[in-house]
Parts: C-alpha cells; structure tokens; sequence
C-alpha cells in the first residue's frame, strides 16, 4: 500500500501547548498531536483516506471519520446517536422489509447538499468492491439489499430480501453507509479508487468536522477544522497525528511532550509517574473481545473438534489473574463474544459470571473434562490419546508486549491440567495471511473489535462459513441462533447466542483490557474525544 509525499511541517508554526505559569489559568488547546488508535490499540500507520476501499484497520477508520460522517454515528452505548448522525430518522415498515431512511439538512465542505443520490454510491462502490470489501456479509450488507432507490434528494428507500431484527440491520449494515462526494467520484472505477485511497487530492471535497491539511506516508498526518461542517463544529482548530507504530515510542513522545494525548502500555504501567502532571482518563478499549480462534480443519488438531476439551481449555484460565498481573488490574473477565463494557447486550447468566469470575474457573472439572475426552496424562504430565499428545502451537501477534505476556500465562494454565501449549510469535500481517480454513496452523490469539458491526449478533463471526470464522467452525445449532438474532426482535434471542456461545466456546474467550490514556492539562476532555475513536474514556485520578 503506497504513500504520499512528505510534509512533517505542519505543524511548524503553531503553538501545541500553552504552559501556565505557576498561579495562572491554563489556556485552552486549540491544536492537538497524538497517534492512531488511542484507547484502543497500538498506534498504526495510515494507509487510506477514502471510505469502502480501505482494509478497515483502526487506524484508518478513525481517520476517515474525522473526514466522513456516517448515515449513522453509534455512540459509545452502542445506541444510534442521532444529534451526530447524518440521517434525521428511519421508518421500519411493518414487514420488517423496508427501511426508509430521511436525511438530515447536511453540506459538503464547497456547499454542497448532501443528498441521497451520495447514499445510494456508497451502496453502489460495497457492491462493486464485492469480495475484497472487508466488512462484506456484515448486517448482510450488501446482498440483503434487494432494491435501494432516491425518493428524493432527502430520502433513501432500501428493501430487503427478509424480514429483519431492525436493530440488527441499523447497527450492523446501516452503519456501514457513508455519504460519497458522487459527482467526483463517478468517473473512477472501483479499481481506481482503489489505487487512489491515500491522494489527498480524493478528499478535498469532505462532510465531516475536519478537512485534510497534509499527508506523509508513514509520518504524520494534519487537520484543519472544517468551517462548513453541519454538525457541531469542532473545538480544535488544527489536529495533527504522527505515524508511531510502537506503543513504546508513543509512550516516550507523550513523556517529552511531542504528543499531547496517548496511551501508558501495560507493560509501561510502573513508569506511568514519568507523566503524572498530564490528565487520566481509562478507556474501556473499545468494543470488542480477546480470543484465541482453533482451526477446526487441521488433522494435526482434530482434538478441537471435541466440545470437552474446549471446555476444559476454558475452565483452566484464571481471567483474573491475567487481569491483575498482565493488565495491572485494568480490564474486565469476558466469557462470550459479546463484549463485558459496555454490558448493553450481555445476558443475565453473563453478568453473573462477569461478576463472579471465580465461577468460570476450574482446573479440576478440566482435566476431569480431558480424562472424559480420552486424555490420560504421560509420563511427563502431558496428556496422550491414542498415542498423540495433546498438544498444539499458539501464533501470537507482535504487536504487543502485553499479548505475549497473556500468552504466557495461558501455556503456564494450560500446562497444568496436562496440555502443551507452545508459542509462535509473528508479525500481525503474517498472522492474517494464515488465518484461513485449510491451512497449516492450529490457533491463534485475535482481537475483534466491533466495527461497524455494533450489534454483537456473531454474524460472520461464527456461523458457518462467515468470513470472520477464521477456523471453519461449524454447528448448526450455533447457525440457527445466529440466524435468529438477525431477525427476531427481542433481546433474549442474542441471550441465548451468547449462552450457547459459552457452552460451546467456539474460541477460547479471553480477558479484555483497559487502558490509561494520558492527556495535556490544556486539552479538555471533549478535545481528547475529538481526537480518539470508538472509546468510551472515563477522566479519573490513577495512582
């Protein structure tokens, strides 16, 4: 993926802190420096400026939000947010078909009207990305959609081919929309835009709270306010990204002021008293959930297939004290695939878990699990069936110390009801390219990340064949409650997904994290949020 041309002066004559001297005011920021994905993850570097044909990385996604409002913004509750959505309202026909969706009065950046012909595009370019459209098959966008049409300039009518749970639908495949600038972009293919996702050039024309400033492939990144923005306008004037992708560095740059906003790495925790003059806040991390996936087509490790020695796996991790030791206490226990916080969607018997960890840990019913599968221990204390060991290799992304430090405390786990756990660690794009069904690994630690799929349906996650089942997992059990979470209303059908999701453990559900997120005195905590993406950070005093 290609980059732009170079412009690290950016920022040259602007004044990014305003120090007070001691019994004066601190004076408000109207610039802020910080790096991608704050709150949520290492920083990565940005690689596309265009909605639809970018890979979806965090990154990029909060990138392209600063530029591009959605038709719908999920707030951190992961209800619609309709004061900073670009729609007005949606009426749901009675047959759960028809979704007729109304425009809010909105401009693009040269005075434009946005309109529902902009809609319709950004529908078009899913359709003509096919495949290589990473979020393809969420909220069955697109080929749910069995007509879409302009009522007129303010109003997009979508049918479907079923009846739908309508919050599964908005949440998850309305989300997706973002209005494109059509009489630009008409004249590109698909492929085109493709190619062009990182020219600045694509994007002088925007509808969100900022316009592109300057771009530098793998260095920074800036925004000037947008003066024609339809929405709240934004309280800083200039917001400026630099392309670290270690969180180390970040933590360094934060420390000497180079970056007025970022994250302490768990693994950093002890030094978080080099930054305790800035502000705290602790971001929830998203809205996600750790896991390791099992590749369920590899002979090498049929066991997996076996729902006992799932269990067994899950019974003998001590969520809480990964909790303790690898996050320093920050983070919350989660065992399904529905996300601990916020708890929106999470089900009775989740919340008591989650409230009782200790309920979910068990050694002892672990190995009797493993003794009832077939597994005796060997010689050497590793359980042998037929001869084979009960063991398999864990690929690791290098992304972060603190994955490592989790995966640790898994083998040791897992070592002591007898099974043999050994570690890979490789590069984050590795790892992708050999998460599919079919291939030579055996697991994998994963992070997802709930984006733009808000509705934690499983949908792609689970069910056979979804494009995010890295491991062909298969249950037609699982299939039908998935099915029915997408199109029965009521809650208690994504109670039973999540559920049956923890009495199966397709994966291996891990611990989630939270993380300190530190921030300049004269950076307000609407300024940070401005800032970062997709978090709900809690300003509060850390020790």
């Amino acid at each position: 993926m290609n980059r732009l041309p170079h412009v690290l002066s950016a920022f040259a004559g602007i004044v990014l802190f305003s120090f007070a001297l001691p019994g004066s005011a601190v004076t408000a920021a109207t610039s802020m420096t910080t790096v991608t994905s704050v709150g949520l993850s290492p920083p990565m570097n940005v690689n596309s400026l265009l909605p639809v044909v970018n890979n979806d990385s965090s990154a990029n996604a909060q990138i392209i939000s600063l530029m591009f409002r959605p038709l719908l913004w999920i707030g951190t509750n992961l209800k619609i947010n309709w004061q900073q959505s670009i729609a007005k309202n949606i009426n749901v026909s009675p047959d759960r078909r028809q979704f007729t969706i109304h425009l809010k009065n909105w401009y693009w950046s040269d005075g434009r009207p946005v309109t529902a012909e902009d809609m319709l595009a950004c529908l078009k370019l899913i359709r003509e990305y096919g495949s290589r459209y990473p979020n393809a098959g969420m909220g069955g966008i697109p080929d749910i959609i069995v007509h879409a049409k302009v009522i007129n300039p303010l109003t997009l009518q979508i049918t479907l081919k079923r009846s739908v749970n309508p919050d599964w639908f908005e949440l998850n495949g309305l989300s997706q929309l973002f209005p494109v600038p059509a009489w630009r972009w008409k004249r590109y293919s698909i492929d085109t835009l493709f190619k062009l996702q990182d020219n600045p050039a694509m994007v002088s024309v925007v509808d969100g709270p900022y316009k592109l400033q300057h771009f530098t492939l793998g260095r920074g990144i800036s925004f000037v306010r947008n003066p024609h923005y339809s929405g709240k306008p934004a309280t800083l004037e200039h917001l400026h990204f630099k392309m670290y992708t270690s969180d180390s560095t970040a933590f360094w740059a934060l420390k000497t002021g180079t970056i007025q906003a970022g994250m302490i790495p768990h693994y950093l925790y002890a030094a978080r008293g080099m930054v305790k003059d800035l502000k705290t806040c602790v971001s929830n991390g998203g809205y996600g959930f750790n896991y390791v996936t099992l590749n369920f087509t590899n002979p090498r490790v049929a066991f997996f297939r076996n729902v006992k020695v799932r269990q067994a796996l899950a019974l003998a991790i001590d969520q809480t004290q990964i909790i303790q030791i690898a996050f320093h206490g920050l983070g919350v226990p989660s065992f399904n695939p529905v996300p601990t916080n916020p708890d929106t969607y999470l089900s009775p018997e989740m919340k008591k878990l989650v409230a009782n960890p200790a309920l979910a840990y068990n050694p002892s019913t672990a190995k009797r699990l493993l003794t009832e599968a077939g597994w005796e221990p060997g010689p050497d204390g590793i359980r042998m069936h037929d001869g084979q060991r009960l063991q398999f290799t864990m690929m690791v992304p290098d992304t972060s110390q603190t994955l490592i430090a989790v995966a640790e405390m898994l083998k040791a786990d897992w070592q002591a009801i007898g099974v043999d756990m050994r570690l890979r660690v490789v590069p984050f794009n590795l790892e992708l390219a050999k998460l599919h069904p079919h291939g030579k690994w055996d697991a994998s630690m994963i992070v997802w990340s709930y984006d733009p799929d808000y509705y934690p349906s499983g949908d792609g996650l689970f069910n056979t064949g979804g494009g995010g089942n890295y491991g062909d997992y298969s249950n037609p059990m699982m299939d039908k409650m998935i099915y029915d979470t997408t199109e029965k209303n009521g809650a208690r059908f994504l109670d039973r997904y999540e559920n049956y999701a923890y009495s199966q453990q397709p994966v291996i559900f891990l611990p989630y994290p939270e993380y300190v997120v530190k921030y300049a005195q004269n950076v307000t905590h609407a300024q940070l949020m401005e800032g970062v993406y997709s978090v709900d950070c809690t300003p509060q005093s850390l020790h």
